[in-house]
């Protein structure tokens, strides 16, 4: 019995991890391209911002948050190590973008 609770508990949490980040549109998040971070790693420079002082999204690349929080999407793994992230779209909050 107390399996069987702990399984579904797990479940529970899985299904209401995958439905928080639901809203990530598909032109530019892909599968698990899309993660939360915390707004405080994300500076502007000019129009832009940046991720991790390199990685920098601009124009249409940025856009609004549904939830209030900033989630980053981007390719990794790539076979370079001049670019081994590929930017696809940042989200940030209305006040701040």
């Amino acid at each position: 019995m107390k399996a069987q609770m702990i399984a579904a508990a797990t479940m529970l949490v899985c299904i209401t991890a995958a439905e928080g980040h639901s809203w990530y549109p598909h032109d530019c998040c892909h599968d698990n391209d899309c993660k939360p971070v915390p707004c405080a790693e994300l500076s502007y420079h000019d129009q832009d911002v940046v991720w991790r002082k390199y990685i920098y999204f601009s124009g249409a690349m940025i856009r609004d948050s549904k939830d209030g929080s900033c989630h980053v999407c981007i390719k990794e793994g790539l076979n370079s190590s001049i670019l081994p992230y590929l930017p696809l779209c940042v989200f940030v909050p209305k006040a701040t973008s």
